[in-house]
């Protein structure tokens, strides 16, 4: 058994991966209730895997007692699954059944209870995972402190922090009036002396905190940055930062006074909001992009694209069962198409792992939007952004 660190480069090539027998792929959301959410977990594991086996021996053949006897040798990372002892808010378990190759992933982002049993590994939920738990940066800034961090998949890596001088009053300050040209006048106050200062000094911390996340940005690859300095310091944030970092989110909670526990899952309540909006965005953004030609909708078109290698970002709606055909030279079709000069074609009934293969397979960006085909109902929420 593995335990493997989850990022795109591993999921493809889980999806490239074959096993004479299929692959189990067992998804567990250890997020909801804890303990109970669980067992009752545990227990929907239970009987989805007794009516998997019931399945597979009513259509007879050699694959029944091979997935039984792998099922039975899992038993104890079917446990690990729902251990309330074990970190994770999200669990999954491969195994190639029959050969005893094994993979579990764990995630602070919840996956879905799912169980599927089929000629390839089940990848879809790892990709929504990966799309929405991206790397981002987070800034988190105080009145005399700012701390910088990253966010991945739920989790958070602090990365720097720049605090103020310890010292807000200059000693020579005094209250009082002075004399100024044999006129007699009130100054400022100390105590508005020193607050304008510690507004200065914030705003100083605020600039070079920027600057900083502005670097780090260019050098991790952030597609994001989330800022959050309560009502006064937020829009300074995200006014430094803007034109240096792609984009930028906004919380104007108080943040500063979080621990890390709190500070990651109100950081991955904002980002999971924003990314909703990136969803919708993404698909008006292929949708406009059709009239141009540099976008294509549709079953059809979109596998034409991704046939040819064109398709530079690929949406589709994980709760839609796409099907199609296989030509004998690999390139895929939809229902009603068959391969040139009428060659030789196999069914496919999951063709939605064909197309995730083909995208990840030419470096194309893989982004599953649930909820995409009410959205494009006349493109059953498939479409593609593309590279000519």
């Amino acid at each position: 058994m593995a335990d493997v660190r989850l990022d795109l480069e591993t999921v493809r090539e889980l999806a490239g991966r074959r096993a004479p027998d299929g692959f189990l792929s067992v998804y567990v959301d250890a997020a909801s209730g804890r303990a109970k959410g669980l067992r009752d977990a545990a227990i929907e594991l239970k009987n989805r895997l007794g009516e998997l086996e019931r399945n597979l021996a009513e259509n007879g053949g050699t694959r029944p007692a091979s997935l039984r006897k792998t099922i039975a040798s899992l038993e104890p990372d079917l446990e690990w699954l729902t251990d309330p002892t074990v970190p994770g808010r999200g669990r999954a378990l491969f195994a190639a059944v029959g050969d005893g190759e094994r993979l579990r992933f764990t995630s602070q982002m919840p996956l879905p209870n799912r169980v599927v049993y089929e000629e390839h590994a089940f990848v879809h939920p790892l990709l929504e995972l990966l799309d929405e738990g991206e790397p981002t940066g987070v800034v988190v800034a105080a009145e005399d402190e700012v701390a910088i961090y990253e966010w991945k998949l739920g989790e958070l890596e602090e990365l720097t922090r720049i605090a103020a001088a310890d010292s807000l009053e200059a000693p020579h300050e005094r209250s009082g009036p002075v004399n100024v040209m044999g006129q007699r006048r009130a100054t400022t106050p100390a105590r508005e002396q020193r607050q304008a200062r510690e507004r200065d000094r914030a705003l100083q911390l605020v600039r070079r905190g920027c600057a900083d996340a502005a670097h780090l940005a260019a050098e991790r690859g952030w597609g994001r940055v989330a800022v959050s300095g309560g009502e006064r310091l937020t829009d300074p944030l995200a006014e430094g930062l803007d034109g240096k970092v792609a984009a930028v989110v906004r919380d104007r909670r108080n943040l500063a006074g979080f621990g890390r526990p709190q500070l990651a899952e109100a950081i991955t309540e904002v980002l999971s909001a924003d990314h909703r909006e990136r969803e919708a965005q993404l698909l008006r953004e292929i949708s406009d992009a059709t009239h141009s030609g540099k976008g294509t909708l549709g079953l059809s078109d979109v596998l034409g694209a991704l046939n040819d290698g064109r398709v530079a970002h690929l949406v589709y709606d994980p709760y839609v069962r796409y099907v199609g055909t296989v030509g004998e030279d690999g390139r895929l079709y939809p229902p009603g198409e068959a391969p040139p000069g009428g060659g030789p074609a196999a069914e496919e009934t999951r063709l939605t792992e064909r197309l995730v293969e083909r995208a990840l397979e030419t470096d194309a960006r893989v982004t599953p939007v649930e909820g995409a085909a009410e959205q494009l109902p006349e493109a059953q929420g498939i479409g593609a952004l593309l590279r000519w």
